[in-house]
């Protein structure tokens, strides 16, 4: 009998995320033609044997489908599936309930490692209907949300972060509370929630340990580019750049150091070619690639504000030569900007400056006022009408 608290090492880290970042690349424009990345996706379907996977690759990536490839991971898949029919068989007749689970849940890994997301679900919704624990209930549900970080299912992702929360909130130890704060946190970058990913991602800095979904360094990144995009400049200083875990983990990544660090320090020219360096990291991030437009507009937003908000007025050329581009584009950028009501400023032509504009805060506030005071005259007119009737 297996102990009731942990299912197999053995198939830990599946589904493999690096499998499903791998084919995300390979469906990328840039990429659709080469062919030894092709090659390698297709080298670790087959030595994964995902027969139901290889089909969906396919599909989605207007692949031909090799006949002798698709006959000889079936072949595999069909043994190896029979095999765990005939154990979950036994269990139910001659074993205890936790055999039951642990035979339900050896099937669903198998399942999940060759990508079948269908029938992973139902097995490991046989397998938690047999579970106790509630520890091993918790891993059941972090696998299935797992699985919808593999496909991208972000409704599979929703739906198993709020059968767990109720689990979690009965008394989980602090590695289940983590990993459903990681994972929750993975949802909210997926939906752009960005504000509440970064306050989970920055919280698990120091104990994070959900180490079989991806590596601390990827952890690091994606810590890294919500807290730059979401906290407040001194928090950037606080809680990222004076973090020993995060000075450490940049020590590898100069790319991210330097985009982290620059625009704290105001070296624009810098940020600038490093936020070009984070555009096509995030386009070749399955996770992070559907908000990258969204993601380099809010930072260059912030950047501008960061310099113009200094200054009573910057001219045009000195702004150009800070972030290293022409004076066309940024003045171009600026007023894009400003006529979306994203920077309050103004642009003189004339004297080729861009010119601060107070927020008039006291004439806000009187407005208000003034439209509260009229609202409520008119319920003033209604009442003495009908006191009148």
């Amino acid at each position: 009998m297996e102990p009731e608290n942990s299912e197999s090492d053995h198939y830990a880290r599946y589904p493999n995320l690096k499998l499903a970042q791998l084919k995300f690349k390979v469906s990328l424009p840039d990429y659709t033609e080469d062919v030894e990345l092709k090659k390698k996706l297709l080298d670790m379907i087959v030595s994964e044997e995902m027969g139901p996977y290889y089909e969906i690759a396919a599909e989605e990536l207007g692949w031909n489908i090799q006949d002798h490839i698709m006959k000889k991971l079936k072949d595999q898949n069909a043994v190896k599936l029979a095999e765990l029919d005939k154990a979950i068989d036994d269990a139910l007749e001659n074993l205890s309930t936790i055999d039951v689970k642990q035979a339900y849940l050896h099937k669903a890994n198998y399942l999940c490692k060759i990508g079948d997301k269908e029938n992973t679900i139902k097995s490991l919704s046989q397998a938690y209907d047999n579970t106790v624990a509630l520890g091993c209930k918790l891993e059941n549900i972090f696998k299935r949300m797992r699985l919808g970080l593999f496909f991208m299912d972000l409704d599979l992702m929703q739906r198993s972060l709020q059968q767990a929360e109720p689990l979690v909130e009965l008394g989980a130890d602090w590695q289940s509370r983590n990993c459903f704060n990681f994972n929750k946190a993975l949802h909210c970058i997926a939906i752009r929630n960005f504000d509440t990913a970064t306050d989970l991602l920055v919280s698990a800095i120091a104990t994070f340990v959900c180490t079989e979904i991806m590596a601390y360094t990827d952890f690091i990144k994606y810590t890294v580019l919500c807290g730059a995009l979401t906290l407040k400049r001194g928090d950037v200083k606080k809680l990222l750049i004076d973090n020993p875990e995060i000075q450490q983990a940049l020590h590898y990544n100069s790319t991210l150091r330097e985009y982290l660090f620059s625009l704290h320090e105001c070296e624009y020219r810098l940020f600038y070619q490093r936020l070009a360096d984070i555009e096509v990291m995030m386009k070749e991030d399955m996770l992070l690639h559907p908000h990258y437009r969204y993601y380099i507009k809010e930072m260059r937003i912030t950047a501008y504000d960061q310099l113009l908000s200094t200054y009573m007025s910057l001219g045009v050329p000195y702004m150009a030569s800070q972030f290293g581009v022409s004076e066309e584009f940024i003045e171009d950028e600026v007023s894009k900007f400003i006529a979306a009501g994203r920077l309050n400023y103004k642009i003189d032509k004339v004297s080729a400056k861009i010119v601060n504009v107070p927020l008039e805060k006291n004439s806000e506030v009187f407005k208000a006022v003034i439209k509260q005071g009229d609202l409520l005259l008119n319920h003033i007119h209604k009442l003495g009408r009908v006191i009148n009737i």
